[in-house]
């Protein structure tokens, strides 16, 4: 299947890297191939490069005096080095934690492992039927041993924005609570209050950014449990030889996107708009589970009548790729637990659709999908 056949809306799960930012990669990579540890010429200009795009991140988010940026793979081991760091480095406050309950697995699977294998307790705050989370559900959780609350900015899956200015209030109460965000779907996309937040975490992969690339922006004043022990890079948090090209390249697709956050939402809320009138006019095959003031670009729904593997199937064959749930877990879950979370039924939560969009998408590619959804769900057989 050639590109221009393809009608690519699964970008939640990941992009197409910007052609600006191979050529940057590959261009750091011919003449910036020093480590940046080392001592000699080549290594110091490296090691500057990288500096300057710590820097440049630090000022894209307006963050350059209150935090600072540890470079990771990406959004699964800045979050885990979040939960973990902090749980190790303040077990002496309490061994209390606090997360949504529809949170990225990497987050609930690295709160089940200090839960499990370390003796933390960990309270899973439940969404409303809309998805979101409830700032006075958090605060209603909080106790005298808890240290961290990590909730996520946007829903990977149903696209829900929770209130993460209102909870940052609300922990701000409590100075030794300290509050995580997993900013992986909002970055480039939304505006977040980031200053009030102490770590927040995302992937380049997600923003048209390279595989492997990440980033934990974390608040000076906060230490953490270091998960690598080795030569001391990244502020003695990740110890290991920098990836120079990758994290370059972070900066810049990471200040390119921040900047152009208010003229891609012009161009995909009219997208969202036609695709989720048709879903809202044609209830009798679907029901939406992704609302008004949702992040635009994530649309998720359910099939009544008809197997979503089947119609995700379906949908491929003709070019059109969109997923049955978060790629993360797609393989291994029987249904969505985040739709599930909403108090929709078990048959909804085993057929949904996602469709995510980029600033690439059109408004013709929903159309072909609006047209082969027609055509699919009249062709394939009832559950």
């Amino acid at each position: 299947m050639s590109k221009t056949d393809l009608v690519y809306l699964d970008n939640a799960a990941t992009t197409e890297v910007d052609e600006d930012i191979l050529n940057k990669f590959n261009e750091i990579n011919k003449s910036y191939f020093g480590n940046t540890s080392s001592i000699h010429a080549l290594g110091q200009s490296s090691f500057a490069l990288l500096e300057k795009a710590r820097r440049q991140i630090l000022e894209t988010f307006k963050l350059s005096d209150s935090h600072e940026v540890i470079f990771t793979s990406g959004a699964t081991e800045g979050n885990n080095m979040s939960i973990k760091g902090v749980a190790f480095k303040y077990a002496n406050r309490g061994k209390h934690i606090i997360v949504g309950i529809n949170e990225h697995p990497s987050v609930l699977e690295a709160c089940h492992q200090l839960e499990m294998e370390f003796g933390y307790e960990i309270t899973y705050i439940s969404t409303d039927q809309y998805g979101y989370i409830h700032s006075e559900d958090v605060e209603a959780a909080i106790r005298k041993d808890t240290i961290l609350v990590s909730i996520m900015a946007v829903n990977n899956e149903s696209g829900v924005i929770n209130p993460i200015g209102e909870i940052s209030r609300i922990v701000k109460k409590y100075p030794k609570v300290i509050f995580h965000v997993d900013a992986t779907q909002a970055i480039g996309k939304i505006e977040i209050p980031f200053k009030d937040v102490d770590l927040f975490t995302y992937s380049a992969h997600k923003i048209h950014g390279l595989h492997g690339s990440g980033a934990l922006i974390k608040r000076k004043t906060i230490t953490l449990s270091p998960l690598f022990a080795g030569g001391g890079q990244e502020y003695n948090l990740r110890s290991g030889t920098n990836d120079l090209a990758n994290d370059v390249a972070l900066a810049v697709i990471t200040k390119k996107m921040n900047n152009d956050i208010k003229a891609n939402l012009v161009k995909i809320s009219p997208i969202y708009a036609c695709l989720r009138e048709y879903i809202t006019k044609n209830e009798d095959e679907y029901e939406l589970n992704s609302y008004d003031d949702n992040n635009p670009y994530i649309l998720n729904f359910s099939l009544k009548k008809k197997k979503a593997s089947v119609v995700v199937e379906a949908l491929s064959n003709a070019g059109i790729m969109v997923s049955s749930t978060s790629a993360c877990h797609s393989k291994k879950e029987a249904g969505s637990y985040v739709i599930k979370a909403m108090n929709k039924s078990e048959l909804l939560s085993k057929n949904t659709i996602r469709v995510s969009f980029s600033n690439r998408n059109i408004l013709e590619d929903v159309e072909r999908l609006i047209k082969e959804l027609d055509i699919i769900v009249k062709e394939v057989k009832n559950k």
